[in-house]
């Protein structure tokens, strides 16, 4: 147990170093770029944004609905696009990021968006 236990604050040591060496060096993960809603229509809507090049693993997306305060999972997706259907009426606000492994970039907010 005990030897279980040093190598796991050794793997913590490690990560956390290589997060400040992350830092350090001046890598930050990317904003999303020319984000855009593609189409829309009653309980749905897709959206793109541009390829992020260098470090980036994975894009996050998630939604919030107003009236009732629901928020969705986090979807991690590759390609630079998603889409949602069979969203309920209402008012919602859409993020996204992009998740870089070490880090995640700053999300990025469409709100106000209303379905009928």
């Amino acid at each position: 147990m005990t030897k279980m236990l040093v190598l796991m604050m050794i793997a913590a040591a490690l990560a956390l170093t290589c997060l400040a060496n992350a830092a350090e060096n001046g890598q930050a993960c990317p904003e999303l770029a020319n984000l855009s809603i593609t189409s829309k229509s009653s309980g749905s809507i897709a959206f793109d944004w541009s390829d992020c090049t260098g470090g980036c693993s994975q894009y996050l997306a998630k939604y919030y609905r107003q009236g009732d305060g629901y928020q969705s999972q986090v979807f991690a997706v590759t390609a630079s696009e998603i889409s949602f259907s069979g969203l309920p009426t209402g008012t919602y606000n859409f993020s996204f990021a992009i998740d870089c492994g070490f880090t995640t970039g700053s999300w990025i907010v469409i709100e106000e968006v209303i379905f009928n």
